[in-house]
């Protein structure tokens, strides 16, 4: 009888934990930039032909369906989390609602960057490609004017964990770029470096960052 119980009895897996919430949600920005950023930049490049071969509308298709692909599965990861933890309170509310926010900014403007900055010699390098003057103003006031106020808004609204978390990341990556920034210079004067790039270092301190923030918070 005893056995019968064990076997009938149902065990609920566990509920998503906040750290698995927040790696997809990042893998699905990183893949909805991606593919949204690739398919403007395809749409661009298509636009220059006088007839566009049915192997490129194909593409692009594909570019647009994973694109929002990675929306469907960041609402539903959200929602399950939701589901098995409960409501979030007020105030951590609020911290991820900023935080989607300054995600789909950052989403939007990289589109920009990609549809602005493409060249019929350089396409889809959003990177490195030039943007038009209008354009670059237009987004450097983008990230003072509404970033900054997101990113102000959301560390009032984070709990003295998240606050420990994101300190020492930045110490971390503070650490790094005081390292690296000298390396590469120096490599560079010695002749066995290419010259330093600002944003692969940014790039990179931001990536330890994050890195640090999540093993502190989540691990």
């Amino acid at each position: 009888m005893m056995v019968s119980n064990m076997t009938d009895d149902q065990i609920d897996p566990p509920a998503m934990s906040l750290g698995k919430l927040a790696m997809r949600m990042f893998g699905a920005t990183v893949a909805a930039v991606f593919f949204s950023g690739a398919a403007v930049g395809l749409i661009d490049a298509l636009g220059r032909e006088e007839q566009v071969k049915p192997i490129g509308w194909v593409i692009m298709g594909v570019f647009v369906a994973l694109t929002l692909g990675a929306f469907w599965f960041a609402w539903v990861s959200a929602r399950r989390y939701y589901r098995e933890n409960g409501p979030l309170s007020p105030r951590a509310r609020r911290a991820t609602i900023s935080a989607v926010v300054a995600s789909g900014i950052g989403l939007v403007m990289g589109v920009w960057m990609s549809f602005a900055g493409d060249a019929p010699d350089q396409p889809f390098d959003v990177a490195a490609g030039p943007l038009p003057a209008g354009v670059a103003a237009a987004l450097i006031a983008v990230i003072v004017l509404v970033i900054a106020p997101v990113t102000w808004f959301w560390h009032r609204n984070i709990d003295e964990h998240e606050e420990q978390s994101y300190r020492t990341g930045a110490l971390i990556a503070l650490y790094f770029y005081s390292a690296a920034a000298p390396i590469w210079w120096l490599g560079n004067r010695g002749g066995f470096l290419p010259a330093a790039d600002g944003m692969t270092i940014y790039l990179a301190t931001m990536a330890v960052w994050g890195v640090v923030w999540f093993r502190q918070r989540h691990l």
